[in-house]
């Protein structure tokens, strides 16, 4: 997969993540509840994950750094300062791929 492709797919990933936040809060709002409202959309974040895995696989201990990236850092911010980017992302994937061939 080219640099490009990933980078495009993880961004489209992250604006419909803070999305589908945004929406939750507009619902959570609307009704005043207090518990988090969200969508159903985990079968779409997990099939993509799948597809990206086929290109960047899990490492021997089972972690997938792309979805440690997407859910675990949100998309690699903290504090609203930016940790990685995509494309740093990538070049990590890719260096890690090719030491294991």
């Amino acid at each position: 997969m080219d640099k490009t492709t990933f980078c495009t797919i993880i961004e489209n990933l992250r604006q419909q993540y803070y999305l589908d936040r945004k929406h939750g809060e507009y619902i959570q709002e609307m009704f005043q509840v207090e518990k988090r409202c969200s969508y159903k959309d985990n079968l779409l974040y997990q099939s993509i994950m799948t597809l990206l895995r086929e290109f960047f696989p899990k490492d021997d201990d089972g972690f997938c750094a792309i979805e440690h990236y997407c859910f675990i850092i949100e998309f690699g911010k903290s504090e609203n300062k930016q940790l990685i980017s995509p494309e740093e992302l990538y070049d990590e994937l890719i260096s890690k791929h090719t030491k294991t061939k």
